[in-house]
């Protein structure tokens, strides 16, 4: 299943396949925060309706897309299996033949899309209409500067949230990749995703230039 590569109709996947889609939506705030916000994940719930295998072949579980000219990254992407029986489990962006049963369901969440630009510079009205449509929660707007109260934008709230963003905010990088180095990554692996950080890799000669 490839959903962060192409968007197949759920009619066509729950005719094709012995499954039924509980769930296809955005994820509020899965979007890197920026003066032009990054695009939202999306979750989508496949209940299974006969015993077989599923694999996934995905991607951006380790780093986000990163944010540009002081834009942030976005939410990485996660997959959890529901069983029949209560019990959850997290399973890796690249997995082969896990096994189903009918009733399992498989919440399936997409990344996000880096944002652009100085998050305190987007429009708070537009920060606003995000939150009607549901694709930014009214506490994410605070990743904007903007406070949001009883349904509008709390005006003296915001400007002094962004005030004090703005005095805390060092020069804004091109790219913000969410983390300084691999090794700083790797160490919070662990913490962040549920999954050891992946090894380095090895590099083997297997032929050698004749002398």
């Amino acid at each position: 299943m490839w959903p962060g590569f192409t968007n197949v109709p759920n009619e066509f996947l729950e005719a094709y396949f012995p499954l039924r889609i509980r769930t296809y939506a955005t994820i509020p705030d899965s979007g890197g925060a920026g003066l032009h916000r990054g695009g939202n994940g999306i979750t989508i719930a496949y209940e299974m309706l006969e015993a077989g295998e599923i694999s996934i072949h995905d991607d951006r579980w380790l780093t986000s897309t990163w944010g540009v000219n002081g834009g942030a990254p976005c939410m990485r992407s996660t997959k959890r299996l529901v069983r029949t029986d209560g019990t959850e489990e997290n399973i890796p962006s690249k997995c082969d033949r896990i096994a189903v049963k009918p009733g399992d369901i498989l919440h399936f969440n997409t990344w996000g899309g880096g944002g652009w630009g100085d998050p305190c510079k987007r429009d708070a009205e537009l920060v606003l209409a995000d939150v009607a449509r549901g694709l930014v929660t009214a506490e994410g707007a605070k990743r904007y500067g903007v406070v949001i109260s009883r349904g509008k934008v709390d005006a003296a709230a915001t400007e002094k949230l962004r005030a004090d963003m703005s005095r805390r905010r060092a020069d804004a990088k091109l790219f913000d990749r969410g983390f300084e180095s691999l090794e700083e990554l790797k160490r919070r692996c662990k913490a962040e995703t549920g999954f050891e950080a992946p090894k380095d890799p090895e590099f083997f000669t297997f032929m050698q230039a004749a002398e």
